[in-house]
């Protein structure tokens, strides 16, 4: 299967092309297209970043395609990772409203390309934000159960590694998803949460405990960390981070990397290749993900995070885990707002 990386040159792209001649899941027969547009800021980059590439991965590289025009878009696993993204800076702010304006038509133009000029059974995964608006207008242009929104399997796997951080354990030992937005609206499903080692009565009110109340909203807590590092710097705003529960660092610590200029390159491309890995072996793994839903969770019709079964083909099925009744709500209710947004952009 040939991957294909819009936005190649971005830090996430480019992070995630690496990555995926690192962890050689992309053999030499493979081809890995590098994506820009033509007329963009990236456009004098991509050729150098192919060949800097090749020098460094001389041995081990795939085929390497570098192209501008949309119409030679020709990956089976398509990643789009291009457009506007959250400012570093953290006295600036990029409303989610004005983010979906500014990438939208990123969304329309790669979706209208794939369904001219591909062959129907790519596989998209879609990183950009807002995830919800990309998936809802990649739906309307291909398969649904081909389009995938990455932002529930990279919450599911840093609510992971939280948990798993506090319980002393590795993220490989702690099973649980968060469902819902990509984005404040995120559902941390608890009732899902299970780790090896903590069966007993003991472990359960362990991961119980981990439940913390009186946190501030994820709202709320955003402007708390975006504040604390304007006055008093990304040491203060870390370490008051680190006293919410798991559930609350798993939406803000990405937003905290983002603004202290790190950004988040390096954890999402090897989530990224992860995913892709799975899709490549053909193996079926339970995940969560926005996708396009006809009612098949919670009676859901429109895009959100869901529990579902990922493999070669896509999406193979949903899964009908029985949430909590305040989980099921809230994933309903952040469904129910993702469809109002999506509707200002799709008529």
């Amino acid at each position: 299967m040939d991957v294909s990386i819009v936005g190649a040159c971005g830090s996430i792209g480019r992070q995630a092309a690496v990555s995926l001649i690192e962890s050689r899941v992309l053999q030499p027969s493979i081809r890995l297209q590098l994506v820009e547009c033509r007329g963009g800021p990236s456009e004098r980059a991509l050729l150098g970043f192919a060949a800097d590439l090749q020098d460094a991965y001389a041995e081990t590289i795939p085929e390497i395609d570098a192209v501008l025009d949309p119409e030679d878009l020709l990956g089976d696993i398509i990643i789009i990772a291009a457009g506007a993204t959250v400012p570093c800076d953290p006295h600036k702010d990029l409303p989610r409203r004005l983010l979906a304006e500014a990438n939208r038509p990123l969304f329309q133009t790669y979706a209208k390309v794939i369904s001219e000029y591909g062959h129907g059974e790519e596989i998209v995964l879609v990183v950009s934000n807002p995830v919800e608006l990309g998936v809802a207008i990649f739906a309307r242009h291909h398969p649904r159960s081909r389009v995938i929104g990455m932002g529930g399997y990279l919450d599911t796997l840093r609510f992971r590694c939280e948990i798993a951080n506090e319980l002393g354990i590795r993220r490989q030992n702690v099973q649980g998803l968060v469902l819902g937005e990509h984005g404040a609206a995120m559902v941390p499903c608890w009732s899902t949460v299970s780790a090896f080692g903590f069966d007993s009565k003991d472990g359960r009110d362990r991961l119980k405990s981990l439940r913390r109340s009186g946190d501030p909203s994820p709202t709320d807590a955003l402007d708390e960390i975006r504040h604390i590092m304007i006055d008093r710097g990304a040491e203060a705003a870390f370490a008051r981070l680190n006293q919410y529960g798991a559930d609350l660092r798993t939406y803000v610590k990405p937003f905290a990397a983002q603004i202290s200029g790190a950004k988040t390159p390096l954890g999402t491309a090897e989530m990224i290749v992860r995913l892709v890995e799975t899709i490549m072996s053909g193996n079926q793994t339970l995940a969560a993900a926005q996708i396009a839903l006809e009612g098949e969770f919670l009676g859901i019709h429109g895009v959100t995070g869901v529990p579902v079964v990922l493999s070669n083909r896509g999406v193979e099925r949903v899964e009908p885990l029985q949430l909590w009744s305040e989980e099921a709500d809230a994933v309903v209710a952040a469904a129910a707002a993702a469809q109002v947004a999506i509707g200002e952009f799709i008529r």
